[in-house]
């Protein structure tokens, strides 16, 4: 009896460890609050796109090889693209966004 709960409590949570909840940092648009985006490309993205951004999970793009710019990227995250879902409502201030963006930005590899 034990084990056969462990087994589901295991499973639960394997579960809930693959689907997209809302992860959000901010509220509302605060100027005050310091929001991480590494923590919310952790949270939301990495499970494709990787730690480093070059998984390549589920046809996700290399971010690390990435040429867009950080329009072209808010575009991607707020509207999706190919296997990639919408994250508008995942994300939902301008803040949050932001720091995203600007953390995949820091993932792409230096030019030599």
């Amino acid at each position: 009896m034990v084990l056969k709960i462990v087994v589901f409590i295991s499973g639960m949570l394997l579960i809930s460890s693959c689907t997209q909840g809302e992860i959000s940092t901010v509220k509302k648009d605060d100027p005050n609050v310091e929001v991480d985006g590494r923590l919310l490309y952790i949270n939301q993205c990495a499970s494709c796109h990787g730690p480093k951004g070059n998984l390549g999970n589920s046809g996700s793009k290399d971010l690390s090889k990435s040429k867009l710019n950080e329009a072209q990227v808010l575009k991607i995250i707020k509207k999706g693209k190919g296997t990639m879902p919408p994250f508008e409502y995942l994300l939902t201030t301008d803040k949050e966004r932001e720091a995203v963006v600007q953390f995949v930005m820091s993932l792409r590899k230096e030019e030599n």
